[in-house]
């Protein structure tokens, strides 16, 4: 009788312990805090009207060609402090007409990645809109705010399971891959600042 309570107290420790563990496991719970991801589309639609935010690919360092594009594979950005203004991080197409853009969806998929984590329709807003030489977009996207301290991976895939013309050129079936290593630093505080915190 008395050998059975001191196997079970042990069981509840090995089980706590188990629980802890997988709870700090990567993945499970963010080791760092995480920038805000818009929600509201109506909210990601008024910030994209106005002229107060950045797309991703603008604050990178690199800067391909439009062959480069235009071919499966990967290609990867370094993007440093995207912290003053909202930044709309996407994967973008666009074809002649609006027919043509809806039979190309039709065969792309696209998948957004944060830290290796694929971010969900609560985060990932489709924008549709027309170009001013008469081209139909559209945008999957997500708008970061707030961006803490730390390094970010993110990652666009859309994957052609076929051959797609948009209207004026082909474009062969395979996985085009866009990854952005983000880093923000700490900002310098300004004289202004500095003035009034003394």
């Amino acid at each position: 009788m008395k050998s059975g309570k001191p196997i079970s107290k042990i069981m509840i420790f090995i089980v706590g312990i188990l629980l802890i563990m997988a709870c700090t496991l990567p993945g499970l719970i963010p080791l760092t805090p995480m920038p805000k991801m818009e929600k509201n589309a109506d909210v990601v639609l008024e910030v994209l009207n106005g002229k107060d935010w950045y797309p991703l690919e603008s604050l990178a360092k690199e800067h391909y060609t439009e062959e480069d594009f235009a071919k499966p594979g990967t290609l990867t950005f370094t993007v440093e402090n995207p912290n003053d203004k909202p930044v709309f991080f996407s994967y973008g197409w666009c074809a002649k007409d609006d027919q043509v853009l809806k039979q190309n969806l039709e065969h792309i998929e696209v998948r957004l990645y944060l830290n290796n984590d694929e971010l969900g329709t609560e985060v990932v807003h489709n924008v549709s809109f027309e170009m001013n030489d008469g081209q139909s977009c559209s945008d999957f996207g997500v708008l970061f705010s707030e961006w803490p301290v730390g390094e970010y991976k993110l990652k666009a895939v859309a994957s052609f399971d076929g051959k797609i013309n948009d209207g004026f050129a082909d474009y062969e079936a395979g996985d085009y891959i866009f990854e952005y290593n983000v880093t923000v630093k700490k900002q310098k505080e300004s004289v202004e600042n500095a003035f009034f915190l003394s």
